[in-house]
């Protein structure tokens, strides 16, 4: 008997001590679902509408989720085209080119939206709605297909024997074929089926975090509920403050009322009745301008007070916010300038920098694969003619991404004249971080300084020696 329960007692001190924690259910938190599934089973057809409908609403409505985009896409989706072929006329033909097309009415087919424009769109329909697509038309425009337009057909539309997920037809190994587009209703209602598009007309642009997603979901889905609860909890929080303003007046009375009779004296028969006398009270309006209470000995007036929001409410408040923009890997000094001193929001700055190149990056490959079709076009339409042996292959060209403004520009101006002097970084690096082409900057020097000479004006150089801060500029 006693074997059997050192037995047990050993058997489950080994699972205790060799185990894994996560995989043992002991009853104090909620049980996982156990099945493994694909991603797209897991947010399916319906709910992944529902998800959209709420980021949708919590964007339109709440003013810190559409200005966490907003952010987002500041940081993310502004890019400046560079050309980098190596010879000047290809260069600039090339430049010219672009320029062209990204006008709206030669780039996107509603003639509303320039590239600048339209790629930022782009990202903010990939952000609020997981995913979102671009079919390239035979002219050479755009037309944007937003998420919720890709959807099942339903068996009428669908090719016998594919495999469609979500809209998305793919073949055995995941690899997208085709693409279910529909056109919305009357009056922007309900759908209706459109066409079938081939995968090759059509580039999707999406978030993913496994290799067998076939649609894109968006970490917003992640703070969707955080937003509401905060939104909602600011609603309550302004009705309370309302309430509190309907102040009322407590008045502490020295007086004779009181629950027994009471009897009749010299002193409280001010009227010589026989009767005793009873205080009746104060007549106050305050809606008559200033009042002023004349109040009998003894008695005293004071305002019921509610502090509201109490400080609780608030510092809990931020730290809801702090965790929904997180889901897009803003800094909470973002949102609080106040909050961090130079240094944190510098650090802050930095790593959200290096999260803002991963996303960039996607965007970029976009735009290569839709500039590299469009040059196709060009050539075949003998509008771009390349040097004898260039193909289209060839061609190099850069999106470079905005730059970032210099938060202290005399100290990290002399940092990075330091860095370039010392050989840890070179001119076009520092440049780069600024948005800048370091041989557009030379180019642009170069005619400033022939203007100069034209003009028979001479500036001299002038050196500015700078301190590079100590200890209490980042404490004050």
């Amino acid at each position: 008997m006693m074997a059997g329960e050192n037995r047990k007692m050993l058997q489950r001190a080994g699972r205790f001590l060799f185990g894994y924690d996560a995989a043992a259910d002991r009853g104090r938190r909620a049980t996982p679902a156990g099945a493994l599934r694909s991603e797209d089973a897991v947010l399916k057809a319906g709910d992944r509408r529902k998800v959209q409908s709420v980021s949708r609403e919590v964007q339109r409505n709440f003013t810190i989720a559409s200005w966490a985009v907003r952010r987002h896409l500041d940081y993310v989706s502004t890019f400046s085209f560079q050309p980098r072929t190596g010879n000047d006329a290809v260069d600039a033909r090339l430049a010219e080119l672009v320029d062209w097309w990204g006008r709206p009415d030669n780039f996107e087919v509603g003639g509303r939206h320039g590239l600048q424009r339209w790629t930022r769109l782009l990202e903010a329909r990939r952000t609020v709605d997981g995913d979102v697509f671009a079919m390239q038309l035979s002219d050479g425009r755009l037309q944007a297909i937003e998420g919720d337009r890709v959807r099942d057909p339903g068996d009428k539309h669908k090719r016998n024997g594919s495999s469609v997920v979500q809209g998305v037809e793919v073949d055995k190994a995941g690899r997208s074929r085709a693409f279910y587009v529909h056109s919305r209703g009357q009056g922007g209602n309900g759908f209706e089926f459109d066409r079938r598009v081939l995968a090759s007309r059509m580039v999707q642009h999406g978030f993913f975090d496994r290799f067998d997603q076939v649609r894109g979901i968006s970490p917003v889905t992640a703070s969707l509920n955080t937003y509401r609860d905060v939104y909602e909890g600011f609603d309550y929080a302004l009705a309370k403050a309302k309430i509190a303003q309907m102040f009322g007046l407590v008045l502490y009375r020295d007086a004779l009322d009181s629950p027994a009779p009471v009897t009749s004296t010299a002193e409280t028969d001010a009227d010589g009745d026989g009767e005793a006398e009873t205080s009746s009270g104060y007549e106050i309006d305050f809606g008559r301008g200033p009042v002023m209470l004349d109040l009998d000995p003894g008695d005293k007036a004071e305002f019921l007070e509610n502090k509201t929001p109490a400080p609780e409410f608030v510092a809990f408040t931020q730290v809801m916010i702090a965790v929904a923009i997180k889901s897009l890997d803003l800094p909470y000094s973002f949102f609080d300038e106040s909050h961090s001193n130079y240094s944190g929001s510098r650090q802050a700055l930095l790593q959200y920098e290096m999260s803002a190149a991963i996303k960039r990056g996607d965007l970029q490959m976009i735009l290569d694969r839709l500039l590299a079709w469009r040059v196709r076009l060009w050539i075949a339409d003998g509008v771009l003619e390349l040097p004898a042996g260039w193909l289209a292959s060839d061609l190099r060209w850069e999106w470079m991404a905005a730059g970032l403004p210099w938060v202290d520009p005399l100290k990290e101006a002399n940092a990075d004249i330091a860095a370039v002097n010392a050989g840890l970084k070179t001119r076009t690096e520092v440049l780069r971080r600024r948005g800048r082409d370091f041989r557009a900057t030379v180019d642009e020097l170069a005619a400033e300084n022939k203007y100069l000479k034209t003009a028979g004006v001479g500036l001299a150089p002038v050196s500015v020696a700078v301190d590079l801060g100590s200890k209490d500029d980042d404490e004050e």
